[in-house]
């Protein structure tokens, strides 16, 4: 029996992959900090006849990527599917907002992500098809005002998903990078981005739908996934555009 293991799974983006790998007959080992909304969420897909299994973590022990494998070892689970989804950021200037706000931020995008992935490639089984998900953002396609560092980290997290894409292009692992837009789910009151939501709410995307469309991307092995036309708009932009005029525009976004 398969498992797909899905971080950050009790809110937003990470919620609805729950919905959507459930729907898709995918038994579940979702991992968040909050433990009745973990609960709440395994007895609802648990009606849907699979196997949910909850392990409530913090992303941002250093240890924690081991103690969540050692779990699924001991439980005979076999995992050949990650969604590394977690992740967090914070708006505002970068010297107005404290230090250890900022390291918080590259731990959970980075650092927490490349212990998933690894302890994931080398805990799965090599003979069977693999499935990575790293879920990043179009921020980073272009440096973000107001927004530097969780920005800086995404472009972080794209980058090592091609890279390890193409190392892992001969051992049946299929590697996608997800890079939704804004969308409709809580990681922008924790950032304290209200504002931001109610000036852009027209180009917002549903939770559900960035989930279906990363998961086709997934399933078809594409390398990068940019859902909605606006987004993918965006992105080629940033292309084909120098920074000098790509940053104040992205700067307009969060300018409130």
């Amino acid at each position: 029996m398969n498992y797909t293991l899905i971080t950050g799974a009790s809110k937003g983006i990470g919620k609805a992959f729950a919905h959507e790998c459930a729907s898709r007959g995918m038994n579940l080992i979702l991992v968040a900090r909050s433990q009745h909304l973990l609960e709440e969420l395994a007895a609802e897909l648990s009606k849907k006849n699979i196997s949910v299994h909850t392990h409530t973590a913090d992303l941002l022990d250093h240890s924690v990527h081991k103690k969540i494998f050692d779990w699924i070892k001991t439980n005979g689970w076999n995992v050949n599917m990650l969604i590394n989804n977690a992740g967090m950021g914070y708006f505002g200037k970068f010297d107005e907002k404290p230090l250890e706000k900022h390291v918080e931020v590259m731990h959970l995008n980075m650092d927490s992500m490349i212990r998933m992935a690894h302890e994931f490639l080398n805990a799965s089984d090599p003979k069977q098809k693999r499935y990575l998900l790293n879920t990043s953002s179009t921020g980073a396609f272009q440096p973000t005002p107001y927004m530097a560092v969780y920005c800086a980290s995404k472009s972080f997290m794209l980058s090592f998903s091609e890279a390890i894409r193409f190392e892992l292009r001969k051992q049946n692992v299929n590697v996608t990078a997800l890079c939704p837009g804004g969308t409709e789910s809580d990681f922008f009151h924790p950032a304290g981005m209200e504002k931001v939501i109610e000036k852009n709410s027209q180009f917002m995307m549903k939770a559900e739908a960035v989930a279906k469309i990363g998961m086709n991307g997934l399933m078809k092995n594409k390398a990068v996934v940019v859902p909605g036309f606006v987004n993918k708009a965006g992105k080629v932009a940033a292309n084909l555009f120098p920074n000098s005029l790509v940053v104040p525009g992205a700067a307009k976004f969060f300018d409130v």
